[in-house]
């Protein structure tokens, strides 16, 4: 999970840059799904499930790349966290 805040009226540009990146985003080895969440206050939340905590380690090189890209859209660096999944469903497994 990477944790940063959007310079003030920076979001369309987020979006944008955000979305042309989505083929090198999935490209990330090891990556099963990711979200991009946004609050009020322009706080930008990743969470991206990686097949192993190991594998989301490994693919940090990258990742850093990635966000070097949107970097002057930041008004802070990004803070990463890493999590073992613990339970993982979706409203269509029972679909």
């Amino acid at each position: 999970m990477t944790r940063f805040r959007l310079k003030l009226g920076t979001r369309d540009d987020w979006f944008r840059l955000r979305d042309g990146m989505a083929a090198d985003i999935h490209a990330l080895k090891g990556l099963k799904h990711w979200y991009a969440l946004q609050g009020d206050d322009d706080e930008v939340v990743v969470v991206a499930i990686h097949d192993s905590v190991w594998s989301a380690e490994a693919a940090m090189p990258d990742v850093l790349k990635l966000w070097q890209r949107v970097a002057h859209l930041m008004d802070d660096q990004p803070s990463t966290k890493f999590y073992d999944v613990t339970r993982f469903d979706t409203i269509f497994d029972n679909v």
